[in-house]
């Protein structure tokens, strides 16, 4: 079996950003799941849309895991990808952010101020920078980094399903 380096993971994540599931499985393939478990799950979400071959059986085991380890953002994770495998859209709506800048406001200092998510464009700020307040904002509540980045993806994808969004890939 082959691990996970430095450059598989940036693979993955670059897949994961785009939205490629076949790259993205193509990068799994091989390697254990369970360290980048949440990177896992959003890629076969794509790749299952996009009818990429095998997806499906790694896909269902991807959905095992999840169920089984139950850390921040698992089940609503589990509950995206089961709607992938049955063809049916998700019930969270879409939002094109990046988990990693949710996770990390869900992470800053409260000294720095608050900072902010735009639930329509999917931009995370600091509060300071947001001219705008069409009440498309919502404050993103500084409460401590999680335990490594699969874990603060879990917990920024927990915080996001709170706000009935789920993630989706940023496009240009």
């Amino acid at each position: 079996m082959i691990g996970w380096d430095e450059d598989a993971l940036a693979r993955l994540r670059a897949a994961v950003a785009r939205g490629d599931g076949a790259a993205g499985v193509a990068v799994l393939a091989g390697r254990p799941s369970a360290p980048v478990l949440q990177y896992a799950g959003d890629v076969l979400v794509a790749a299952l849309a996009a009818g990429v071959p095998g997806a499906d059986e790694r896909a269902r085991a991807c959905l095992a895991e999840l169920e089984a380890r139950g850390g921040p953002g698992d089940a609503e994770l589990a509950a995206e990808l089961a709607a992938a495998l049955g063809g049916e859209p998700g019930v969270l709506e879409p939002l094109p952010v990046d988990l990693g800048a949710v996770a990390a406001a869900l992470d800053a200092d409260p000294a720095d101020g608050p900072w902010l998510l735009d639930l329509e464009r999917g931009d995370v700020l600091p509060a300071d920078e947001v001219v705008d307040d069409a009440g498309r904002w919502a404050p993103v509540p500084p409460v401590g980094a999680a335990d490594g980045e699969d874990a603060r993806r879990g917990a920024a994808r927990r915080w996001l399903a709170e706000q009935g969004r789920r993630p989706a890939p940023r496009v240009l």
